[in-house]
């Protein structure tokens, strides 16, 4: 049987080396950018991406499976999904409504445009989409989206694998993040607070209870 979902109850069941980490990851944490995956159907590459954003320090990874069921490798999460919110939608317009409803403006992925994420207004929220493996986005998402952009890349080939793609887009947002001032990205403090009530609930009492997915529209 599970503790009760209390702070002070599940602080005295850690050491003080591991309440010093979680607390000092969460006040690092943001959501001035989240990642989208569309219909990704590569296990590893959904696995990579939701690893990277942890590494990162961004918080929410947003999922749409309208046409590839959401499906990971777990020896390449490493866990690391534990410690984030992930969210899936059966709709992709499901998806940007909600986001936008959050205030995101929608950056899409694509090799058909000349602007560069480095062109972007980053000081926005922003969420960033990445296609499938095969077919990008879907052309309602980018019809829908507020900017396409792509990555600075010098050679012939057209374009990166999906899971690297991600992991160079979030090297430059951290850049930004940094050269601003990294504090200014940071969840308020309920959020904070929030957000590691439930880390200290899944590292104790296991992910069964407090799952990271967030099944939306359903």
């Amino acid at each position: 049987m599970s503790e009760p979902k209390d702070m002070e109850t599940l602080l005295a069941r850690v050491t003080e080396r591991r309440r010093e980490l979680l607390t000092s990851v969460v006040n690092r944490r943001t959501r001035h950018f989240c990642m989208v995956l569309e219909d990704l159907f590569d296990p590893h590459n959904i696995s990579a991406v939701i690893r990277t954003a942890e590494v990162f320090g961004l918080q929410d990874v947003h999922i749409i499976e309208e046409d590839n069921a959401y499906s990971v490798n777990k020896s390449i999460l490493k866990g690391s999904y534990k410690w984030m919110s992930l969210y899936l939608y059966k709709k992709r317009m499901l998806c940007m409504e909600k986001l936008r409803e959050k205030g995101y403006k929608i950056a899409v992925a694509s090799t058909n445009t000349t602007n560069s994420v480095l062109d972007l207004d980053l000081s926005q929220p922003m969420a960033f989409y990445l296609g499938s493996e095969f077919h990008g986005n879907h052309p309602d998402t980018l019809a829908h989206a507020d900017y396409e952009f792509k990555l600075p890349q010098y050679g012939i080939t057209e374009s990166m694998n999906v899971s690297v793609a991600g992991g160079v887009l979030m090297t430059y947002l951290d850049v930004f993040m940094q050269k601003q001032g990294r504090e200014k990205f940071a969840l308020p403090q309920a959020e904070r607070d929030a957000l590691l009530l439930d880390w200290l609930d899944r590292h104790v009492n296991g992910i069964e209870t407090n799952s990271p997915i967030v099944r939306v529209g359903e």
